[in-house]
């Protein structure tokens, strides 16, 4: 049979050996796991392909501890689980402080959605998320109404202090009903896993809640039409972080006009709200060099949700 360890240690290596002929060319690891495989993998990827470079990140000591072991854990979160003793520790590589930038978010101020804060609004009587969500589901304020299948209003956690903010559904998204299902969805899963936060414990919504036609970027109509939607998402919510994925999101909340590569990096601090920009997942999909620069602002994020 021989050492199981050994076993082990060729299915893991194996493993790796595919992400690297699939072009994977980044591996966030604990330190031991990466001086462990380092050698083996470099020896078990083909040698048409190039091994996945292996970086390391030394342990927390105020990481948080685990759930206990009589507690239910959905399919998402076990998958999370199963990463955490060397994932979790991958937050902890070494990252500088940022610009702290005080900012009024757009969508607490009255010039953001008239609709909600200077006429009445069917929102106005709405005392709980489930009511919001009631009261989404038959919106009609904007042409999207017309060409969608679902509303995707949004999922998760809604006492969590880190909320996701994207810019529109998507097709999957739109069948679905429910946010982040396709393929960005699922590399967001994963990028997450990886920092050591289950998204069960977080909240992913849009800044607009239907599909726009082909994907496009929502029209600054639809925006004042949809936004006031997520202002009762966080007002009920009361994230203490909120990641923007994407330049529209970023641009919405903020009310300020840059790039992406501009904006990322700073913390933009409204009271006691935080915000921390970075690119939507999908630019990773269309473009690798995406995926250090998300990967950095995941890390910082995971600091600033750890500082509490």
């Amino acid at each position: 049979m021989g050492d199981p360890r050994d076993r082990a240690r060729r299915l893991l290596l194996r493993y790796f050996g595919q992400l690297a002929e699939r072009g994977e060319r980044e591996l966030y690891l604990s330190e031991d796991a990466a001086r462990a495989l380092r050698e083996g993998l470099r020896d078990v990827a083909p040698a048409q392909h190039r091994a996945p470079e292996v970086r390391t990140a030394a342990p927390r000591k105020d990481t948080p501890a685990a759930k206990p072991s009589g507690a239910a854990a959905s399919p998402r979160g076990a998958a999370s689980s199963a990463a955490s003793s060397a994932a979790t520790a991958a937050a902890s590589e070494e990252i500088p402080e940022p610009e702290v930038v005080d900012v009024t978010l757009a969508f607490s101020t009255k010039a953001a959605s008239p609709d909600m804060f200077a006429e009445p609004s069917l929102l106005d009587g709405c005392s709980t998320m489930a009511d919001v969500e009631r009261t989404s589901s038959t919106c009609e304020k904007c042409e999207l109404s017309r060409g969608r299948t679902k509303v995707v209003f949004g999922v998760g956690n809604e006492t969590a202090r880190l909320m996701f903010v994207g810019e529109a559904p998507g097709r999957d998204e739109d069948i679905q009903g429910i946010p982040f299902v396709g393929r960005a969805g699922q590399l967001l899963d994963k990028i997450l896993a990886a920092a050591g936060i289950d998204r069960d414990d977080v909240y992913i919504g849009n800044i607009i809640k239907c599909r726009p036609p082909n994907n496009r970027t929502p029209l600054t109509n639809e925006i004042e039409a949809c936004i006031p939607y997520l202002a009762k998402q966080v007002e009920f919510i009361k994230p203490t972080i909120i990641c923007t994925l994407g330049l529209p999101a970023t641009q919405t909340l903020l009310g300020i006009r840059g790039s992406m590569g501009g904006l990322r990096g700073k913390i933009y601090r409204s009271e006691d709200l935080r915000v921390i920009p970075t690119y939507h997942p999908a630019a990773a999909l269309r473009d690798p060099k995406y995926k250090r620069p998300i990967w950095e602002d995941i890390l910082l994020i995971k600091r600033e949700y750890e500082r509490g």
